[in-house]
């Protein structure tokens, strides 16, 4: 266990935070230290139990250090698991993606993991449990996380029909609710950069349609665009270089184009010649040696190889 800190927080406590935290990536009825099946009544109790020691309300104001993060965290995942296994709709979807909750559901039990009944409640404890409700549903900490979890169940929809940009509109406002919210924020990152593939493929494929209408100059400005949105796109990068020249551009900016080739992928023989001979037409002789060698050394026999490389520089 690690050393404790000097944070406003009573010893035992910090230790069930401890214990409690080396538990958050259990199933969600080990997570309330409950059995599996436990009925919803059982969650709930749970829950309330739970919150009336790890809510962050509690610590308001106190020197916490590391803990806040904890408490936190903690927070979220109780009301995660509550949330799930309180709603028969969440709790059956659960079951059915986690086949070992279920068997060990079964194993305390002795019957299928479904929503067990409960004897009929009293008016009085309808009552009771409606203004619980509606006092935790008020709670701007209940409210912030709950809306994280239906924009990131929102996302992530979005994200199964590679539907990118909309992710990224929801992701970005669950950001704005919770800047510190870890799971947004790589999932955000992780949109990011497949919005950004799409959208290369997507461009590298209309230059290669323009090419074979004989638009070179529609073609260009695609494969330029696919190398924008992605730079890791060197078969994009190669072909704006290639059309470049072919259609005597700049050397500078055929350079960078077969730079980016070379730097994205930088075992591909033509990559290094084409940047090869660029640099020696600039006047860079000694930079353009390096690639030349390192492209005979890739491919001594390869054709660009040959034709530029042999002829011209004897190592």
């Amino acid at each position: 266990m690690p050393e404790m800190e000097k944070v406003d927080i009573p010893e035992e406590r910090q230790k069930e935070i401890l214990a409690l935290e080396a538990k958050l990536n259990s199933n969600h009825f080990e997570v309330l230290g409950i059995t599996a099946g436990a009925t919803s009544e059982q969650v709930r109790d749970a829950f309330h139990a739970l919150s009336r020691k790890f809510h962050p309300d509690r610590y308001h104001g106190r020197q916490l250090g590391s803990f806040a993060r904890r408490i936190d965290s903690i927070f979220k995942r109780l009301v995660e698991a509550n949330n799930i296994l309180t709603d028969p709709d969440k709790r059956q979807a659960y079951l059915d993606a986690n086949p070992f909750v279920r068997a060990a559901i079964r194993a305390a039990t002795g019957t299928n993991p479904t929503l067990q009944p409960v004897a009929p409640k009293t008016a009085e404890e309808e009552a009771r449990d409606a203004e619980r409700r509606a006092r935790f549903s008020r709670h701007p900490y209940l409210a912030k996380a709950s809306k994280i979890s239906e924009q990131l169940s929102k996302a992530k929809a979005h994200i199964a029909k590679q539907e990118y940009s909309h992710a990224f509109t929801l992701l970005n406002l669950a950001t704005q609710i919770d800047p510190q919210n870890v799971e947004v924020k790589t999932l955000l990152n992780d949109v990011r950069k497949k919005a950004e593939l799409l959208r290369s493929e997507t461009d590298y494929k209309r230059g290669l349609d323009a090419l074979n209408q004989g638009n070179e100059e529609l073609a260009l400005a695609a494969f330029k665009a696919a190398v924008n949105a992605s730079p890791s796109n060197h078969v994009a990068a190669f072909k704006a270089a290639t059309l470049l020249e072919r259609n005597s551009g700049d050397i500078k900016e055929i350079s960078a184009f077969a730079q980016k080739a070379v730097e994205a992928s930088p075992n591909t023989v033509e990559y290094r010649v084409l940047l090869g001979r660029m640099l020696e037409q600039a006047g860079m002789k000694a930079l353009a040696k390096k690639h030349f060698e390192e492209a005979l050394r890739l491919g001594p026999d390869h054709p660009d190889v040959k034709k530029y490389v042999k002829k011209r520089w004897p190592f």
